[in-house]
């Protein structure tokens, strides 16, 4: 079976994913039904949880970009696009707390950070060992940005943004 690449894009003028298989953009101020009326949605939606606090994080299968399996979690407040999670994930990935190591948790930050690296074109701005390992990559609108947090056992990748860039949609 061939292996399909589906082509991922950090816009590094103003931080919009662009998911070209999908015709999907994610962006800080994407409206949730924007997104539930997009391919990317309707295609790879796994889940949702409800915080109770106004928040709501939709989660998605993984799809394959530049040879990487990359999960998505999108977290919404009031209805608008607030936070991006991404996450690497192969077949050697602890897939619960009986296979789980810090070694093979340090494995995924490194391939994250190899990810971003790729993907971004770039090397990272930053690097720091404390107080947990960290790799962020600087842009005038926001960080991208990869950590692995001890303190809950896991490495994820991400993107901030400034809080004047309060929505991205005029920026498309």
């Amino acid at each position: 079976m061939a292996s399909i690449f589906w082509d991922m894009l950090i816009n590094s003028e103003n931080g919009v994913i662009e998911l070209e298989a999908f015709a999907t953009s994610l962006y800080k101020g994407m409206s949730l039904d924007q997104l539930k009326q997009s391919d990317f949605y309707r295609e790879k939606y796994h889940d949702v949880w409800d915080v109770k606090t106004g928040y709501f994080w939709y989660y998605f299968k993984p799809i394959e970009i530049q040879g990487y399996q990359i999960s998505f979690s999108l977290c919404f407040f009031e209805n608008q696009l607030d936070t991006i999670h991404m996450n690497t994930w192969e077949n050697g990935d602890a897939k619960d707390w009986s296979e789980w190591t810090e070694e093979k948790e340090m494995n995924v930050f490194h391939r994250n950070n190899t990810f971003l690296t790729k993907v971004l074109n770039r090397s990272p701005t930053q690097k720091k060992k404390k107080p947990y390992p960290s790799c962020t990559f600087k842009f005038p609108w926001g960080n991208v940005w990869s950590v692995y947090d001890p303190r809950s056992a896991g490495s994820f990748m991400g993107i901030n943004f400034n809080e004047e860039e309060k929505t991205n949609k005029n920026n498309l």
